[in-house]
């Protein structure tokens, strides 16, 4: 099961933004995600694209899995390495 919420780090411990209906004691395992800050407009327009897709739902490529829908883009053609 995934779960994403949102949380703040203060002193050390990781405060999670709204409640997630969990047992007690149930182990789990975090990946931290920072926010972070655009610098230039198409920065900006990025992130709020990135945040679009997560929020979503769909999975977020690896270089691999950009390489796979590029190759499938161009039927199958993949660039020399």
């Amino acid at each position: 099961m995934t779960i994403a919420v949102e949380a703040i780090y203060e002193n050390g411990v990781l405060k999670l933004k709204s409640p997630v209906a969990l047992p007690e004691k149930t182990r789990v395992h975090v990946t931290i995600e920072s926010e972070e800050e655009a610098r230039t407009p198409l920065g900006k327009k990025l992130l709020a694209l990135r945040a679009q897709v997560i929020g979503s739902g769909a999975a977020i490529l690896d270089w691999e899995g950009i390489s796979d829908e590029v190759a499938s883009r161009r039927g199958g053609w993949r660039e020399s390495k």
